[in-house]
């Protein structure tokens, strides 16, 4: 036994070196790379002039290169390591990974350096190392409403911390976390995690399969910090959630063969409970369906169209036979000319009814129990690269809504108008003030809110569908 020990114990210490060895390096790199010179012109950037100010240096005189303070990342143990993996890939000739030197970067065994970055890139372009992103929404909000429809106080509404980067030659690997005010009580959850399959089998065929935003309708899958407006939609808040409906569950996602492009995506989900929730939920007889079919148009080299059709079904209860259908459309409209203008128009619609299914399978279908239906048009205008006006429409109503005694009233429900204007100081913070009457159809009431949002990103950010 003391024998088996023995070897073992060394190749733990080993490694235990090693990762200590790393550890330290980068921790001195960090501290090198943060320590303040002692004199500017060991920079380059400045020369001193008699009176011992920094002037400009002269263009001509070229700056001396800053030395190189990060550790020596040819050790033979590191470079021993790398030479292991290559050894083991089941390629048969070594790896699959092909170590390609970005433009600037210095090459060495087993991969390459970029500063005092390491970056590894296989033959697909993929690259290993670990993007993350940090988004804040900060949101106030006033109104002089009796009683009050909103907080009246600015606040952050959500920090949203993300993880993604490529697991192997198969899939990717997406990590969302959220905290949110919910009623002036901060929450921290997780929001989305999961696989994609970029290539799942057959040819055109993708997949994602964890906890995610449902891809259904145009705004479910985006999320908050990348949206044209502040406050969600009525139809979306009402009828998906106020920011997505998720769950746990697989979409697969098939690119028709066709000469234009046409995607079907399709999902299977847990289904205990629809929309936000921090509860678990009860056990359902059946998961939630979901189905989403977009179709991209291009109209010309500066305009383009995209719609789509969704379609989701789940037991809205613990009850067997109480079914809910949601059928939705979506369309947006976008004209584009670099950055000397941007025009788009995105609408989205949805309808809901929650019956009762047949004992008898051919029987007249039951009267709805529960119905639900609006829609939004939003409308946006960037006229300079850093400014953009905005107008959105919201429409949401019972279609079975009956009064007191029994009456069938068909004026009911919510009405939305807002007007907004959006800053951009860059493509990485954005700063919206937007104006908004709230009036409630079956009252003739009308509300009146206004909002300041503040958001703005660091890190890397993944780039969004059209």
């Amino acid at each position: 036994t003391e024998n088996m020990r023995r070897p073992f114990g060394r190749r733990a210490f080993s490694a235990a070196a090693i990762l200590a060895a790393l550890w330290l390096a980068g921790a001195g790199l960090v501290f090198a790379q943060t320590e303040t010179p002692a004199d500017a012109d060991d920079e380059g950037y400045f020369n001193s002039n008699e009176a011992g100010k920094p002037v400009a240096q002269d263009p001509a005189t070229p700056a001396p290169a800053p030395a190189n303070t990060g550790p020596a990342l040819n050790d033979p143990e590191i470079d021993a390591l790398f030479a292991e993996e290559l050894e083991a890939a089941p390629d048969g000739e070594g790896s699959s990974i092909e170590r390609k030197p970005a433009p600037g970067a210095e090459e060495f065994p087993g991969g390459t350096r970029m500063g005092n970055l390491l970056n590894f890139i296989d033959a697909g372009g993929r690259t290993y190392a670990l993007d993350i992103l940090a988004a804040v929404d900060m949101v106030g909000e006033w109104d002089n409403e009796e009683p009050r429809t909103t907080r009246n106080q600015f606040e952050p509404r959500e920090v949203e911390v993300g993880f993604f980067a490529d697991i192997d030659q198969l899939a990717q690997g997406v990590v969302m976390i959220a905290g949110h005010n919910e009623g002036g009580e901060f929450f921290f959850e997780l929001h989305e995690a999961y696989f994609i399959f970029p290539r799942f089998f057959l040819p055109g065929l993708s997949a994602r399969a964890g906890n995610m935003f449902f891809d259904v309708g145009a705004l479910n899958s985006t999320h908050r910090h990348d949206w044209k407006f502040t406050q969600a939609p009525v139809v979306h808040e009402e009828l998906l959630d106020e920011e997505a409906a998720e769950d746990t569950g697989l979409e697969l996602s098939y690119l028709m063969p066709w000469p234009f492009y046409q995607e079907l995506t399709v999902g299977v989900f847990n289904g205990k409970t629809f929309g936000h929730t921090h509860v678990e939920g009860p056990d359902k007889n059946n998961p939630l369906y979901t189905a989403h079919l977009t179709t991209f148009v291009p109209l010309s080299d500066r305009w383009g169209t995209q719609f789509g059709f969704s379609y989701l079904r789940w037991h809205p209860t613990e009850e067997p036979n109480k079914v809910t259908h949601q059928y939705g459309y979506d369309l947006l409209i976008r004209w584009a000319n670099g950055k000397l203008g941007e025009f788009q128009i995105l609408t989205e619609g949805w309808y809901r009814e929650t019956r009762e299914k047949n004992e008898r399978r051919f029987d007249d279908p039951a009267t709805p129990i529960e119905t639900r239906a609006g829609l939004y048009v939003f409308t946006e205008y960037r006229f300079h690269p850093q400014w953009s006006v905005g107008y959105r429409y919201d429409y949401f109503t019972n279609p079975n809504f009956e009064d007191r005694n029994g009456v069938r009233q068909v004026k009911n429900g919510i009405e939305q108008n807002s007007i907004m204007v959006t800053y951009y100081p860059s493509e990485f913070s954005y700063f919206r003030a937007t104006a908004e009457r709230e009036t409630i159809l079956e009252l003739g009431e009308n509300n009146y809110q206004f909002y300041l949002q503040a958001d703005f990103i660091i890190g890397q950010h993944p780039p969004h569908k059209y």
